[in-house]
This record gives structure tokens, C-alpha cells and sequence, in this order.
């Protein structure tokens, strides 16, 4: 509905488009405005529901779906003519820092580099204004329709603080231009330290939301339970969280096994005879390669949408020897494995039927 509402008004701006389907165009954003009030009426009666009608109306969610919903309508009621009211349908675009989850995160790092991003930002307007005054005066002489006063050859800072380079207005003094390269250089490297700091931000917190994330899954396998916060916590580093969709392969018969998985959330099939077997949450598989022939023995693939943490055989060696609790569970679980596929085996041979 975003997409259709946000083409139809940019559509209604055209005139041509606005003299031959200018009916259905209106209709359209009509109709997307509808619904959007729809959308927020459900949204303020959950709200309601829930006691927190105020919270909403007063967060970013409730002002955006308010201004998205009377906007135009108030534009309309002030006079404006149809294609400019529809102008402001083009806030409904802010409706997306409700549905992208990464805004939130977003927000956070700014928050968190606060302090750092405010310093680059000082370091900016001292260049911005400094370089600004030196050009006035360097060049105001030589070309005072450019460089005439104090705005314009802020304006000229700007652009060449950006890197934008207009070419509207050049120095032609030799004072401007060593003015201009310092600008340019200082323009590269308040730009660089801003992206660097707002790009090390987010990979901390994605780094820190994976490890809360990782840490709560790891907190419900049933296996884990028995251990400490501090062992909870250097498991945590060594798993790494896999999303796997329905009916995905994730072990094939006679490939080379490097890592175990813990079933954090869903279901795999463990192809075995006479039966194939299935694991749920809490359960693990895989732990055959690390303890003995590296060769899988089985296939494995998901019955439903799941969650699973990977061991590598690095960490696995890692773990087992500051816990030797666990070493004794995962070698217990794992020699039971290699009975029954013995026995399995030998079934064919002896003729004996399994119990």
C-alpha cells in the first residue's frame, strides 16, 4: 500500500497524467489513506487494550500514523489545491521506520556514539566557518559577486566541505585555493571519521544483540542448563547461530564432518534404518564426526523452520577440555549413537529381527 500510494502521488504531480486518469490517481490515494487509517485505529485499539493508549499517541509510531492520516485532509481544509495537499501524502515514506527493525538499532548507535559523532560534528563547523571567513577575505576583492559576503561564501564551504563541487563559485586567489585544497582534505576526513564511527557502532550492537540472542538460545537447551553463567557465556562466543527453513539439507551421508549442532528451536529427520529418526529442541547430532571418523554417517535434514548452533571442531576440543562434564554427556550420547548403528548393521547379517 506504501508503494501504491507514494506512485500515485508522484503520478498526480504529472500533468499530463493528472488530466487523463486524474480521477483514478485520487481514488487510489484515497483509498491508500483509508486504509492507513484503518491501520492506526487497530493499532490505537490494541493500544487501549492494553492500557497504553497515551504511550502510543505520544511514541514515534502513533505521531507518524497521526500525521499520515491528517495531513492531507488538513491541507485540503486550508485551501490548498488537490495536487499540492497530496504533497504531504508523501510522509506515509516514514511509515518504514516502523516496519524495518534495523531503524531501532539505528537509533541506538547513534545514541551510544552520541558523545564521538557530536566531536566530528564540532570539527566541521570550526572548518566550515573558519575556511568561510578566510575566503571572504581573500576573495571578496577579486570577485565580489561570489565571495561579495559572509552567506555566500558559506555556501561555498558547504559545497566544498561535501566534496559536492558545484563549480558555481572558484578561487582564483592563490591564498583561496591553498584555502580550498585544506577544505577539501578536511571535507574526506571529517566524512571518513563519521562513517567509521557509525559503521563500528552498529557492528557492536549487531554484535551485542547476536550474543544476547545466541545467550538466550543456549540458556534453553535442556543440555546447557546444568552449567554456570560464566560456562553459558563462553559457550556462547564459540556457537554460532544458524537459521535453517523447512526440508533443508543441513549433513550428507559420506561428506567430511568439521562441527556438531544443538537444536536451539524446530525439528531435523536423522535418515537412519529402519527408521529414520527425528530430533527436537534441546537435542544435538553431528557429534559422531568429532569423536571418531570425521565421515557423516547419516543425513539430516529439517522437518520444519529452525534454529541451530553450530560447534566447530576447534571449540568442540576447546570445551570438552575446561568441561569435562559435558565431554562425558557428548561421549556417553555418542557411543549409545554408535552401538545402535552397529547393531543396525549387524541386524542384516544375523537375520534377527529388532525388538
Amino acid at each position: 500500500m506504501l508503494a501504491i500510494g507514494l506512485s500515485a502521488m508522484t503520478a498526480y504531480t504529472i500533468p499530463d497524467m493528472q488530466r487523463s486518469a486524474g480521477i483514478w490517481l485520487a481514488a487510489c490515494l484515497w483509498a491508500c489513506l483509508a486504509y492507513f487509517a484503518i491501520e492506526s485505529a487497530v493499532r490505537a485499539r490494541l493500544a487501549m487494550q492494553s492500557g497504553g493508549a497515551k504511550s502510543y499517541l505520544l511514541s514515534g509510531y502513533g505521531i507518524v500514523d497521526l500525521v499520515g492520516i491528517f495531513a492531507v485532509p488538513i491541507g485540503l481544509l486550508c485551501g490548498l489545491d488537490s495536487p499540492t495537499a497530496w504533497l504531504w501524502a508523501s510522509l506515509w515514506i516514514l511509515k518504514l521506520a516502523q516496519i524495518s527493525p534495523g531503524f531501532a538499532q539505528l537509533g541506538r548507535v547513534f545514541v551510544l556514539e552520541a558523545k564521538p559523532l557530536a566531536s566530528v560534528f564540532a570539527v566541521f563547523l570550526i572548518i566550515l566557518f573558519l575556511s568561510s571567513a578566510v575566503m571572504f577575505l581573500a576573495e571578496r576583492g577579486q570577485q565580489p559577486n561570489a565571495f561579495g559576503s559572509l552567506p555566500e561564501a558559506l555556501w561555498w564551504a558547504v559545497v566544498t566541505l561535501t566534496t559536492t563541487g558545484y563549480g558555481d563559485k572558484v578561487p582564483i586567489t592563490q591564498l583561496g585555493r591553498l584555502v580550498s585544497g585544506v577544505v577539501m582534505i578536511g571535507g574526506i576526513a571529517t566524512f571518513g571519521l563519521c562513517t567509521g564511527i557509525i559503521a563500528t557502532g552498529f557492528a557492536a550492537e549487531t554484535r551485542r544483540r547476536n550474543f544476547l540472542q545466541t545467550w538466550d538460545l543456549v540458556s534453553k537447551v535442556p543440555f546447557f542448563q546444568s552449567l554456570d553463567p560464566s560456562a553459558i557465556t563462553e559457550i556462547t562466543h564459540m556457537l554460532r547461530r544458524l537459521e535453517v527453513p523447512e526440508r533443508t539439507a543441513i549433513i550428507r551421508r559420506g561428506k567430511v564432518g568439521d562441527c556438531m549442532y544443538f537444536i536451539a528451536a524446530g525439528e531435523v529427520q536423522v535418515d537412519v534404518k529402519p527408521e529414520p529418526v527425528r530430533l527436537g529442541a534441546g537435542t544435538f547430532f553431528g557429534e559422531l564426526a568429532l569423536l571418531g571418523d570425521s565421515v557423516r554417517t547419516a543425513n539430516v535434514t529439517t522437518t520444519m523452520p529452525s534454529t541451530l548452533l553450530i560447534l566447530d571442531l576447534a571449540d568442540f576440543r576447546t570445551l570438552t577440555a575446561h568441561h569435562p562434564d559435558l565431554k562425558r554427556a557428548i561421549d556417553a550420547e555418542g557411543q549409545r549413537r554408535m552401538n545402535e548403528n552397529k547393531q543396525l548393521r549387524e541386524v542384516p547379517r544375523s537375520g534377527a529381527v529388532p525388538s
